[in-house]
């Protein structure tokens, strides 16, 4: 059964290098700063953005209350993000995030196990 749903979409100029300290975690840290070109260090640290606040709007309707920088999000070995934490044992966090030109988009659905 869904216990939350939770979406966020981005305009990508609206976020400032300087946010990156308030909102990845420290993995997430150490990529961006491994990202040569400023355009694509934006449109990473916008998209964690945009994910992390739907994941948190989602998480609104459960027990749990989560800073950006306690979620941290990676690339799978295709590419994909997927949530590595937080876990819990008593839900799923599912996540989807897109980037088209200007914009990015972050999506979560919040599943009891």
């Amino acid at each position: 059964m869904i216990a939350g749903i939770g979406v966020d979409i981005l305009k990508i100029s609206r976020i400032k290098l300087d946010h990156a300290r308030r909102v990845l975690s420290e993995e997430e840290l150490e990529v961006f700063n491994n990202i040569n070109l400023k355009p694509k260090k934006l449109e990473y640290l916008a998209g964690r953005f945009s994910v992390k606040e739907a994941i948190i709007k989602a998480l609104g309707k459960t027990e749990y209350k989560i800073g950006m920088r306690e979620i941290t999000i990676i690339n799978d070995e295709t590419g994909m993000p997927i949530l590595k934490q937080p876990v819990y044992s008593d839900i799923k966090i599912l996540i989807s995030l897109s980037h088209e030109k200007d914009n990015c988009i972050g999506f979560c659905i919040i599943e009891n196990v």
